[in-house]
């Protein structure tokens, strides 16, 4: 190790990996969610269905999720395969229109039944921004708050750890204002070996729409949900949140459109 290394308040390397070493030796699954904007949609109708254009994209999103299914990652920290455990749309046409063909592709996985707080709505006032000309010309009041609060639910209903380790200790021990963690407590809590198992994955497919997937990501980093209009991404690009076990949260990639060619790129 180095000086610096050792200097009071300051975090190496090391460090950093010891930690994440332990977070991931937290019993459950590593929770893959892969959010997917739909395809692009007619504006000019009532429906807002897909194009033509939009349902190749879709297509060929579908296949690239079946071909990633069909191969297995390997690099210097292990190999898996993926596995889809289900495939969830919103209960708006352009999505579900997004997720059947999708869903074609990999006719073994399960379709969940579709979910209404997944629909694409206003999460908050964005900033930087005029608030009374949002307010004025884009959502009223009372559809921000309706709005607001679905997509926080859903938010709260998708993005979590796949076991809830702080239920699960909080049902083994009665906890009262005289409890004091002792240090068998903490050391059973942060033991880890280095012949820890890799633990499972598990890859949750989501049709949705831009603003929920923005809004997840800001909430999933721990960043300002206000900055959810910053961020902008096309028809079919695929963000990936990961989930550790002990609750470490990482962005895999954001409205990744390498599958489609930029003839077949759009933003609507």
């Amino acid at each position: 190790a180095s000086k610096d290394d050792a200097k009071p308040g300051k975090v190496s390397l090391l460090t950093i990996q010891s930690r994440a070493s332990k977070d991931d030796a937290k019993p459950g699954k590593i929770r893959h969610l892969l959010l997917i904007r739909h395809g692009q949609y007619d504006l000019e109708s009532k429906e807002h269905g897909l194009t033509e254009l939009g349902e190749l994209q879709s297509h060929i999103t579908g296949q690239r999720l079946a071909d990633t299914a069909e191969g297995v990652k390997k690099d210097r920290y292990g190999e898996y395969q993926v596995k889809y455990a289900g495939l969830v749309t919103s209960t708006v046409l352009r999505a579900q229109q997004t997720g059947a063909i999708i869903a074609s592709h990999l006719p073994t996985v399960k379709r969940l039944d579709n979910d209404p707080l997944l629909a694409e709505g206003y999460p908050c006032i964005p900033q930087p921004g005029n608030r009374d000309e949002i307010l004025k010309n884009n959502v009223r009041p009372a559809k921000l708050m309706q709005e607001s609060l679905q997509i926080e639910a859903a938010f709260r209903k998708y993005v979590h750890r796949d076991i809830d380790h702080k239920k699960s200790e909080r049902s083994k021990r009665k906890v009262d204002e005289a409890y004091v963690p002792t240090n068998a407590t903490v050391s059973q809590r942060e033991a880890v070996t280095d012949s820890s198992p890799e633990p499972e994955r598990e890859y949750l497919i989501i049709v949705c729409h831009m603003n929920v997937i923005r809004y997840f990501v800001c909430r999933a980093l721990q960043l300002p949900p206000e900055a959810w209009l910053r961020m902008r991404g096309d028809n079919c690009g695929i963000t990936e949140i990961i989930i550790h076990p002990a609750g470490r949260v990482s962005l895999g990639r954001f409205a990744d459109t390498g599958h489609l060619t930029i003839d077949k790129q759009t933003f609507h």
